[in-house]
């Protein structure tokens, strides 16, 4: 209502004057005496109101005060949560941390491996000497030796690229020994 008490004003003012006729009042004034009228006026009770409410009325509306009382409040409402989310910040002490871990050697696989090598190397040699390699024991060597090539890739699948787990690379270690015990065996024929 503040905002617009101008804009109010400024519209009452743009209003066309009137005034009545004396007429007009003439018959007001006769219908008011009239006996009806005047009996339910004297029927109806008679009110004092307090002197506090006079006083309340002198002062005027409370509409700008009450405003101003919802501002303060909503301000000091802002304050306390804006000082309550501080303190609680404060409190928790959120930290980050972080870790760096280094991969252990020791723990990896060779994708390229000795004992792959000298078996090719072995396999172009018995190309060319045909008795040896096509003998019984020959053929279950090289036969052992390729199921070993294939449990070697399949537990280098299971380890992955980040190993973490010694007991898989302890078992990959006995494969590759396996497969070099194998190895000796074959080339000690050749």
């Amino acid at each position: 209502m503040e905002k617009n008490r101008r804009t109010l004003k400024e519209a009452l003012n743009k209003l066309p004057h009137y005034s009545p006729g004396e007429g007009v009042w003439a018959s007001l004034n006769q219908q008011l005496n009239e006996l009806p009228l005047k009996t339910a006026a004297k029927s109806l009770p008679e009110y004092e109101p307090d002197d506090r409410l006079w006083n309340q009325i002198e002062l005027g509306p409370k509409v700008g005060r009450t405003a101003y009382f919802w501002r303060y409040a909503a301000a000091v409402i802002l304050l306390a949560g804006v000082a309550a989310g501080w303190f609680v910040s404060q409190k928790t002490g959120k930290q980050i941390a972080f870790t760096q871990e280094m991969v252990d050697e020791r723990l990896q696989t060779n994708a390229d491996l000795v004992t792959d090598q000298q078996y090719e190397k072995l396999k172009t040699y018995c190309e060319t000497e045909t008795l040896i390699c096509k003998s019984n024991d020959y053929k279950r060597l090289q036969h052992e030796y390729e199921e070993l090539v294939g449990a070697a890739v399949q537990l280098q699948q299971a380890i992955g690229e980040y190993n973490a787990e010694p007991d898989l690379v302890r078992q990959f270690a006995n494969i590759e020994q396996q497969k070099a015990e194998v190895l000796n065996e074959m080339a000690k024929m050749i």
